[in-house]
């Protein structure tokens, strides 16, 4: 089987189409990574182009911020789908109530790298409350630069 490695991620089993995709942990988070059109090299890659917790932590935070309406609806649909002992399992005791207290829990819980024939990178994070908690997450697409352009919702 083919795998591609990452130089900070490590090894991703990548199938014949060059799809590859793996459980991996990053700094404080376990990162469901994809790669689509994985390039053909026995060398280690760097698809991050930098710290993968820096990258990642700064998609969640960006998303997390207020004045996202798309977040902000996330949020309020959750708020109201979520029992408050499911809330309180997710934010926290301590955490603040409401939509804030939901807001200070996202995360980072899967990156999708995709690769196009002249080496340029797509990055999205999908973000959410952590791994299998719902079916509808945040996605920040990220530029090549690492910086975050826009939030959509998707399931």
């Amino acid at each position: 089987m083919a795998a591609l490695t990452d130089a900070r991620l490590g090894e991703i089993p990548l199938g014949p189409d060059g799809y590859g995709e793996a459980l991996l942990g990053v700094g404080p988070w376990v990162i469901r990574i994809t790669v689509d059109g994985g390039p053909e090299t026995s060398e280690p890659v760097d698809l991050c182009g930098e710290d993968p917790v820096g990258l990642l932590g700064r998609a969640a935070r960006w998303a997390a911020a207020p004045g996202h309406e798309t977040v902000d609806l996330f949020l309020d649909h959750h708020l109201s789908e979520f029992a408050p002992d499911e809330l309180e399992a997710i934010a926290g005791e301590r955490a603040p109530e409401g939509v804030e207290g939901l807001r200070a829990v996202l995360q980072p819980i899967a990156a999708h790298f995709a690769t196009d024939a002249s080496g340029g990178r797509q990055l999205a994070v999908d973000v959410g409350f952590g791994p299998d908690i719902t079916e509808v997450v945040l996605v920040v697409e990220v530029d090549p630069e690492g910086q975050p352009l826009s939030v959509d919702a998707e399931s």
